[in-house]
């Protein structure tokens, strides 16, 4: 009885260390997976990180590259107009025959089979139509690989303008955030020196909306830093978290070199969409060219070879080989006046094309000189905007002191800090619009690569 006793209390013992045991090893599993997870999302999303995970995932990027696959086709469809076509057609059949001749005699032939085989092969000597649908192809495929070049430009700078946006609507509600710490402090000192008899209600009231309202924005810049944060996980196809600052010794970027009407004349030359309009009137003419063709005879060469097995009720129990070189004239004579509508729809296309690159052109001229300017003049404007937080921070201190010596209120203090608020918000837009004017100069000129991105890259801090 004592054994059984002992043997029952081990039992239990060693159920209990069991379950301990593995109590203690699911917690710790949990633990590491729940640290892992931390280190995984610990890490900022870098600019280039964000730029490749785009061109993986932005949906519209993706359609880009698929439309160009699809335009490259083009080419191909229209080189075989004006290659030679072989066609081969093979018959059996199960026929049932009775043939009466003209004299009344009648010859039943009863079921037998026949069988026929043909191969031809078919090349146009003279074929205009086929001639303008090769070029057609070809200026097709052309306007789909400049659109491309010009989606691929436009990703850059799109995942760029919405990743400086996510930081822009983080850096404001840092800021947001840091006034109101100062609005603390400056709250706690009304406090303290109204208790004193040394300011007034009227400080406290003042501090007391002030405050109000910066959380009411905060409210306003968080929704945005939500807003601009999701955009950009549209493009990138990822959650995103943290994402990496630019640095703050970062320097303004030194301006493109070289004259407005370089630049001019390079975007004329390079710019993708310029390209895919100029593509797309030739493309245009080239349609115009094949209508215009329906008017023109047709000549082709025919090469064939056939055998036929009691094909006819004429060739009952013979076997016929015949082989075949000759030409076909096809001409047109007349087609109810649709090949000449068709043909004045098409030239009304193209003076369509036509203006709508003379259209993209004014487009380009304007918006290559604004970036242009933008990009010249905001290193100016982000030294004067750095002068304008530094005089701000000693303004702050220095109206404070006067606050204490009776020079100045409370009001003037929370002037102070708006515009400082103000001029570190401006100062750090003026940075990211610099990069961004950069980029798209360089991607109106038709030259943006992703080494460009790549060295503007440099200037954000690397993910920890």
């Amino acid at each position: 009885m004592l054994i059984k006793h002992g043997w029952h209390s081990l039992k239990r013992a060693l159920v209990a260390w069991s379950t301990a045991l593995l109590t203690l090893g699911l917690g710790l599993a949990l633990v590491m997976i729940v640290a892992g997870s931390a280190r995984a999302d610990s890490g900022a999303l870098g600019l280039m990180q964000a730029f490749e995970a785009a061109r993986d995932n932005d949906p519209m990027f993706r359609g880009a590259q698929a439309e160009r696959q699809a335009g490259l086709e083009f080419a191909d469809i229209g080189r075989a107009r004006v290659l030679p076509t072989i066609s081969a057609v093979v018959s059996n059949n199960r026929n049932t025959a009775t043939v009466t001749s003209s004299n009344g005699a009648v010859d039943n032939r009863g079921a037998y089979t026949g069988s026929s085989a043909s191969l031809q092969l078919r090349h146009p000597l003279y074929d205009r139509e086929a001639w303008a649908s090769r070029d057609l192809g070809l200026a097709r495929t052309a306007a789909s690989e400049a659109a491309y070049r010009a989606r691929e430009q436009d990703l850059i700078v799109r995942v760029f303008d919405a990743y400086t946006k996510a930081l822009l609507a983080r850096e404001e509600v840092s800021h947001l955030r840091t006034q109101l710490l100062g609005l603390d402090e400056q709250m706690r000192s009304n406090e303290q020196r109204f208790a004193r008899g040394e300011g007034t209600r009227t400080d406290v009231l003042e501090t007391t909306s002030k405050q109000a309202l910066l959380r009411a924005q905060l409210i306003e810049m968080q929704d945005n830093e939500e807003n601009a944060r999701n955009a950009l996980q549209a493009i990138v196809g990822r959650p995103v978290q943290r994402l990496a600052s630019l640095k703050p010794e970062a320097a303004a970027a030194v301006p493109e070199a070289g004259p407005l009407e370089a630049w001019r004349l390079r975007a004329i030359a390079s710019n993708g969409d310029i390209e895919s309009l100029r593509q797309a009137v030739e493309v245009a003419r080239q349609e115009l060219r094949r209508i215009q063709s329906g008017h023109h005879p047709r000549l082709d060469l025919l090469l064939s070879t056939g055998r036929s097995v009691s094909d006819t009720t004429a060739t009952f129990q013979q076997t016929s080989r015949t082989r075949t070189v000759g030409v076909q004239l096809s001409v047109p004579i007349y087609s109810g006046g649709g090949i000449s509508a068709q043909a004045r729809q098409a030239a009304a296309q193209l003076a369509k094309a036509e203006a709508d690159l003379d259209a993209k052109l004014a487009e380009l001229q304007v918006e290559l000189h604004r970036q242009y300017t933008l990009q010249r003049s905001s290193g100016a404007r982000i030294l004067a905007l750095q002068s304008a937080v530094d005089t701000s921070l000693v303004l702050i201190d220095a109206t404070r002191k006067s606050v204490l010596g009776g020079e100045r209120t409370n009001a003037d203090v929370l002037d102070a800090r708006e515009r400082l608020s103000r001029a570190e918000r401006d100062f750090a837009q003026a940075r990211y619009q610099q990069l961004l004017a950069g980029l798209r100069l360089r991607g109106l000129a038709g030259v943006l690569q992703t080494d460009d991105l790549r060295a503007v890259a440099t200037q954000f801090t690397a993910g920890p």
